[in-house]
């Protein structure tokens, strides 16, 4: 009896888990989907929700809370350690920067009180041509093209989700964006424009607890 018990107990928790992982909803805004992210001026409100939107989707489906926005000063230190990066064309968690080198001095020049602390960098192209084949059309004109059909710049929203997808299959950024021990985020962005690609984003993003 005991051990039937146990298994039906089993089965009603997998069960209840699998709802649960379906009920979440991606978040997705208009503005986001419909918006090109421009080469200077990015908008980091729209970029922190639109990524934040992708976070709690994936914390939702692992039985997690959501994060909040952790603030703009946040925001403006990860954008300095995002500029750096894409100045020397370098994914690293160190900088050469007086006074946010790393990422507890990062975090602490932003006033952000934190008991945990965490960043996940990443660099994706200005059109979405990561992780695909593609072909070259006129690199003048910026024209690459998929299957025969040429391919769009990011727009918040596929920034947002490639760069959390990329987050994701990677083990030690994945740890980051599912910890119970982060209840809010800040992502800071740099463009570099490049001859053969037309421009890169470089992102970091910082999570705290």
């Amino acid at each position: 009896m005991k051990s039937m018990a146990f298994a039906s107990s089993l089965l009603l928790a997998l069960f209840a888990s699998g709802l649960s992982a379906e009920a979440c909803q991606r978040v997705v805004s208009t503005t986001a989907a419909s918006t090109l992210v421009p080469s200077a001026g990015v908008d980091h409100a729209l970029l922190n929700s639109a990524i934040r939107n992708e976070v709690n989707y994936h914390r939702c489906r692992a039985g997690l809370g959501a994060v909040t926005y952790a603030g703009s000063e946040l925001t403006k230190v990860a954008a300095k350690h995002s500029t750096w990066m894409a100045k020397t064309k370098k994914l690293s968690h160190v900088n050469t920067i007086p006074g946010l080198k790393s990422l507890g001095e990062r975090v602490r020049a932003s006033g952000t009180t934190y008991r945990a602390a965490a960043e996940n960098i990443v660099m994706v192209h200005r059109y979405q041509i990561d992780n695909s084949r593609f072909k070259t059309i006129d690199r003048r004109k910026c024209q690459f093209a998929k299957k025969g059909k040429l391919v769009r710049a990011h727009s918040y929203a596929s920034l947002a989700r490639h760069s959390v997808n990329l987050w994701m299959k990677s083990p030690g950024h994945r740890t980051n964006i599912l910890s119970h021990k982060v209840n809010s985020m800040a992502v800071g962005v740099a463009f570099v424009n490049t001859r053969k690609y037309c421009g890169q984003y470089w992102l970091t993003q910082k999570l705290i607890g």
